[in-house]
């Protein structure tokens, strides 16, 4: 269990004290607890070692607690103002955030960049809606579809200060890097994602066996619930056509549910965890894996799609006699 828990997190500061001796972060290496990691094991881009640098000074436990508090402070915010409920049980009840909370995962996080950066652009916050969408684009494969939404709604309205802080800052993470550590680390980062891509059974959520499906859950979802809005239209396409292995890349999904369906149903959720325990296939393959994946990520579109059920259950007073 210890190799377990936050094992991202160790492998990103792992990655970040290799790169600060002159390492290969894209290579292979071992993390403290000797763990060997091969070739792509670590494929997060490059400006990430500028974002991490601070928190290699703190042991990585801490550093890992923090970063995770501040990602649940910051989805509760959104999801408070956004469906006027908590929406902590999520974390809890579904499967794919309390995989990506246990082993330390960024998606997270990365999300609520993106969904505070929406946030800011209503209140015309534009300097701090650029710099948000400037750090949720370092994870790409689950916002790049909604960032670029936001930029092109921003060129339309002219919202030039937005734009410009959005340049900016990733000038300054995008460029810094490169200055620090030459091209060479770019071209490192493009050879750590064809060995990350190798060695994982990828495919979209909408590939076969239950892509068709969970899109025609998801389309279900859109024309109940989201016909008119093109922010999460995208956040929940971006999910569902990128190459996916694993359950917690997919949270996503969650955040257009309660953007959607403010009164969201929770039963569905809890089903998230029996999934892999009942249809466990002694045999892994690609398949197999593929299909789990995508009957998880069916649970947060029916809790989209489902009637409500009380939570907790609660007694009806006695009627009097």
């Amino acid at each position: 269990m210890d190799s377990f828990w936050f094992v991202d997190w160790r492998l990103l500061m792992a990655a970040v004290e290799l790169w600060l001796a002159g390492g290969n972060p894209y290579g292979p290496f071992v993390i403290p607890n000797s763990v060997a990691v091969a070739a792509g094991g670590y494929a997060y881009p490059p400006p990430t070692q500028i974002l991490a640098l601070p928190f290699a000074l703190l042991p990585w436990l801490i550093s890992g607690l923090l970063v995770q508090l501040v990602a649940i402070i910051g989805f509760e915010r959104w999801a408070r103002r956004t469906s006027g409920r908590t929406a902590l049980p999520w974390l809890l009840l579904w499967l794919p955030f309390a995989q990506g909370l246990v082993i330390g995962q960024l998606t997270l996080l990365a999300l609520v960049g993106l969904l505070l950066a929406e946030h800011a652009y209503s209140d015309r916050r534009d300097r701090l809606a650029g710099l948000l969408l400037a750090l949720a684009i370092i994870k790409p494969q689950t916002t790049v579809l909604a960032v670029a939404w936001l930029l092109f709604v921003a060129l339309r309205e002219r919202r030039w200060v937005l734009l410009a802080s959005f340049a900016g800052v990733s000038a300054l993470l995008w460029g810094g890097i490169l200055l620090i550590s030459g091209p060479e680390i770019y071209l490192q980062w493009v050879q750590g994602l064809q060995a990350y891509r190798e060695g994982r059974p990828d495919r979209p959520l909408l590939g076969l066996p239950l892509g068709p499906l969970l899109g025609l859950l998801a389309g279900l979802l859109w024309w109940r619930h989201g016909r008119s809005d093109g922010f999460g239209t995208l956040l929940l396409i971006n999910t569902l056509i990128f190459p996916l292995s694993v359950v917690y890349i997919a949270i996503g999904v969650a955040c257009v549910v309660i953007r959607w369906r403010p009164n969201w149903a929770w039963y569905p959720l809890a089903f998230s965890w029996l999934l892999p325990v009942v249809f466990t296939n002694p045999v892994r393959t690609a398949d197999s894996i593929a299909g789990i994946v995508q009957a998880i990520i069916a649970t947060a579109l029916l809790a989209g799609l489902l009637p409500r059920l009380p939570f907790p259950l609660r007694r009806r007073p006695a009627t009097p006699a």
